[in-house]
């Protein structure tokens, strides 16, 4: 039985809320949750709040793209961080880990990171992280494929669902644990250590990779590993390139 739909009641949800050290809102069905938290963010009365949904109609992807769910087949969630624990490209690296973290105790292996934002499973995308931020504060957006049988047409090929992989998660119970997963790795005192979990999990370094920063701003090369400020190190002809931010595509 999945039991994210008892956050309805507000009794429930104000417990599960104090268990977590956090305000929490749900919603059945919201256009964004990442929208919602940066909408609570800039009137700086949110505090540590978390919002959840159990579908979303209007969710963000990387750059343009969208993250749209059916009711009851997807973690949907936003946290706000005040003080914002690192520059918000880091931070979404390091919540990777953090859902990687956070899934291995429910006995899923073999997880990978694709930068900038990808966690991966057996070959496909499991989850994405999508942070904003100022120095202030930090919002970071985490949506997990739980429960989908069938995937839409076009990301089939490169996605997954942790169904679709033989695992059967809670919904509710992968929330907390990722809560408390990204309290860890918001700790600076032991971000070398996820950093490096970073590094350990990645499927981009050491491989033959093309990024596209904009339409017209392309570079290919080896990724050849992570700078400690979540940049992706990329050696072409040209030299060594940072990428802070980009789209990429592995080529081999």
């Amino acid at each position: 039985m999945d039991r994210l739909a008892l956050l309805a009641d507000p009794a429930v949800r104000s417990a599960f809320g104090f268990e977590l050290g956090r305000g929490l809102e749900y919603h059945a069905s919201i256009a964004s949750t990442q929208d919602r938290g940066r909408e609570l963010a800039r009137s700086g009365l949110a505090g540590a709040t978390l919002v959840v949904a159990d579908q979303q109609t209007a969710g963000h992807g990387r750059g343009d793209k969208t993250w749209l769910s059916e009711p009851g087949t997807a973690l949907l969630a936003s946290w706000i961080f005040r003080p914002a624990p690192a520059e918000p490209a880091l931070f979404a690296l390091l919540a990777g880990v953090a859902v990687a973290r956070a899934l291995r105790t429910f006995g899923v292996a073999d997880l990978g990171l694709k930068w900038p934002n990808d966690v991966w499973l057996t070959g496909g995308k499991i989850a994405g992280c999508l942070a904003h931020g100022t120095g202030s504060e930090c919002v970071i957006g985490i949506g997990v494929n739980v429960s989908q049988r069938e995937l839409p047409r076009e990301i089939a090929e490169t996605a997954t669902s942790l169904a679709r992989a033989g695992h059967e998660v809670d919904r509710l119970a992968l929330l907390a644990r990722i809560t408390q997963e990204l309290d860890v790795v918001a700790d600076p005192a032991v971000r070398d250590d996820a950093l490096a979990e970073c590094r350990r999990r990645s499927i981009t370094i050491g491989r033959e990779v093309e990024v596209t920063i904009t339409e017209k701003d392309r570079i290919r090369g080896k990724a050849t590993g992570l700078a400690d400020d979540g940049a992706l190190l990329v050696e072409t002809p040209y030299g060594q390139q940072r990428v802070i931010a980009g789209e990429v595509r592995v080529l081999g």
